[in-house]
Order: C-alpha cells, then sequence, then structure tokens
C-alpha cells in the first residue's frame, strides 16, 4: 500500500467515525472501502485499531488526573458512535451491512 492509499484509509476512518458520531446505526460503506479495507470486517478491525491506537497514545499516566480525566472524555466522546457499533457487532445486534 503506498503512500496514496494510506492517506486515503485514514480520512474514510475520520469520515466513517464522523458518521457514526452523527447517529449512524449501521457501518457507512462504499463500494471503494473495499480496495482499502478487503471487507466490513477489515473496515471494523481498523477502527477498533485506530480507536486503541488513540486512546494508547493519547492517555498518559505521567499526567495529571484531572488532565488524564479530561483527556479520556474527549476520546470517549470522539469515540462513542464507533463503540456503539462494536458493542453491538460484539453482541450480534449492529448492522454492518450498508
Amino acid at each position: 500500500m503506498g503512500w496514496t492509499d494510506t492517506r486515503r484509509r485514514w480520512q474514510v476512518l475520520r469520515e466513517v467515525e464522523a458518521e457514526l458520531a452523527d447517529g449512524a446505526t449501521t457501518l457507512p460503506w462504499h463500494e471503494e472501502y473495499a480496495a482499502l479495507f478487503g471487507d466490513r470486517d477489515g473496515l471494523l478491525a481498523m477502527l477498533r485499531y485506530r480507536e486503541r491506537l488513540s486512546y494508547d497514545a493519547q492517555v498518559d499516566p505521567t499526567l495529571t488526573e484531572p488532565v488524564l480525566e479530561e483527556q479520556r472524555r474527549r476520546l470517549d466522546r470522539r469515540f462513542a458512535g464507533v463503540r456503539r457499533l462494536l458493542a453491538g457487532t460484539r453482541g450480534g445486534g449492529a448492522d454492518v451491512a450498508a
């Protein structure tokens, strides 16, 4: 995967996060995503990875407790839609088909 594809992949992840944050209840999917993620499960895996990576990178245990809590709240708000979708897929309730 070249730089252009990598850049497009991260852009799509941001777009999907935004749609989920705006209340989408199904995994947004467009045919062009297949070239970037393979299938819907690949997209879900990348959303899971991006969430985990963001928390690992931005929740620094050396921060003071108030700053740490604010950072967690900010990330919780940012990933609320993604978490809602992922929770549904683990329980078999979320619709990942567009």
